[in-house]
């Protein structure tokens, strides 16, 4: 297996083959605790724009579904969006009503990683919630070729958890 590190925005460009997003304090660990509340699907997004756009669509292609729009931008909640970035800010106030619920999700660092990760054949993401099982599905499928990218602070300069 050959394994590749890159970092920030600019790194998961270049990423090849297995791709695996790390963003740990945040994005990709907040995206865990989506998915085990009920949420059904995540959607990454590159811009707020994008982000608003695909909400909009997805609610007129899925009706009976809640969308939720989910996102910062240097650590600030969008305006006009359903909640920011953080797990401790979400798990109080949509625990109980994530079933049936699409989000569309779009952050400084993390889903800049996913949607400029143009050269991967497969992209999963990395946080330290689900870092066991991201090892475990890496052993799992022996891919030639992984790319761990570390997201960093805003996708441009160190963040050490990443790392």
């Amino acid at each position: 297996m050959d394994i590749d590190i890159y970092r920030y925005i600019e790194g998961s460009k270049e990423a090849r083959g297995l791709t695996v997003i790390i963003d740990v304090f945040r994005a990709f660990s907040l995206e865990c605790y989506l998915f085990s509340w009920g949420a059904e699907k995540i959607y990454p997004a590159g811009t707020v724009d994008e982000a608003q756009i695909l909400a909009r669509r997805l609610a007129e292609d899925y009706p009976d579904k809640k969308i939720i729009t989910i996102g910062e931008r240097q650590g600030i909640p969008l305006e006009g969006f359903t909640y920011g970035n953080s797990p401790s800010q979400i798990k109080v106030s949509i625990t109980e009503f994530l079933e049936n619920t699409i989000a569309v999700h779009t952050t400084s660092a993390g889903t800049q990683g996913i949607v400029n990760s143009i050269n991967a054949s497969e992209i999963i993401t990395g946080s330290l919630v689900n870092a066991r099982a991201v090892s475990e599905y890496i052993k799992r499928i022996n891919p030639d070729k992984v790319s761990l990218v570390a997201m960093g602070n805003s996708g441009i300069k160190e963040a050490p958890e990443d790392e």
